[in-house]
């Protein structure tokens, strides 16, 4: 429930943003995160997306805000504009485009030419120039040169750790990743670093009424772009013909889809650390696979 103070406030930012005098007309509470209060705004003649949090939540915002801008500039998919990320009294929140999605159907054509132009943005080092967070767990974005480094001591250890904390990993997995660790040097390949989504899973993404891809909730880095097709395919909702056609667009070096086993470990641990000792087995699994 939107109180009506903030409702006002949301009112006056809508109208400078439209720069006429807009009105809330209703409103509704849009489920599917685990994360964020959403809803849609029907102001007077557009429609808005909201997110809110706790207060001490607006770095999270920050961030997403500066990630979807730099999606953006990617000229790749369609992301959300960001219109405004503020703060209410004990609550943050990041104000968005809404964006229809298509009914029926689907583009796989357009999804794979999008990830492609997406992946085909580089820089000089693996990382970003900032931090930001996977979920609502910290992703910790130093840059490096060396990809396999920064993918072990960034991602996979970063999580170790955090799960060793919470005391939820077992002192066999953990010797398992020590040996993963001097496997992958020669396993891993090397390409320019791709600019990536980060979190690309089937609830990420949706076709708007034209059929462009787009997609939200981005934790974005500099990395190997298998890491997003790793990420795709590990809860599955990803049609094979966007796979066949990337390929041909952007060709993968061989055995990709071998090492996509070892970058699923990276999202397998953060949904340990945020869901718990359910996600152990799976990560037990592909240590098994290799090591």
């Amino acid at each position: 429930m939107l109180r009506t103070d903030f409702i006002h406030q949301l009112e006056h930012i809508c109208s400078e943003i439209e720069n006429k005098p807009v009105r809330l007309r209703a409103y509704e509470k849009i489920y599917g995160g685990d994360i964020n209060e959403t809803y849609r705004l029907a102001m007077t003649d557009k429609d808005y997306f909201i997110k809110i949090n706790a207060r001490e939540k607006l770095p999270m915002f920050e961030v997403e805000a500066k990630s979807l801008q730099i999606l953006s500039a990617s000229d790749s998919f369609r992301i959300p504009e960001v219109y405004e990320v503020g703060e209410f009294e004990e609550k943050s929140y990041l104000l968005m485009e809404f964006i229809p999605s298509l009914i029926e159907g689907s583009h796989p054509e357009n999804f794979a030419q999008s990830l492609a132009k997406m992946h085909q943005n580089t820089y000089e080092k693996y990382g970003l120039y900032f931090d930001n967070f996977i979920g609502s767990l910290p992703q910790y974005n130093k840059e490096k040169t060396d990809w396999i480094d920064f993918y072990i001591e960034n991602r996979l250890q970063y999580q170790l750790n955090l799960a060793q904390q919470q005391g939820i990993i077992p002192a066999e997995i953990i010797h398992q990743f020590d040996k993963l660790y001097n496997f992958l040097s020669g396993f891993l390949i090397t390409e320019k670093p791709s600019l990536l989504h980060g979190d690309l899973w089937n609830g990420n993404y949706f076709y708007d009424t034209t059929g462009k891809a787009v997609v939200f909730d981005p934790a974005i880095y500099y990395g190997n772009r298998e890491v997003d097709l790793a990420m795709m395919s590990l809860f599955g909702g990803f049609e094979h013909e966007i796979y066949r056609q990337y390929d041909e667009i952007f060709p993968l070096e061989t055995g990709w889809k071998e090492r996509l086993k070892i970058y699923q470990l990276y999202p397998l641990l953060v949904h340990l650390n945020l869901f718990g000792v359910s996600y152990l087995p799976a990560i037990k699994q592909v240590l098994d696979d290799f090591v």
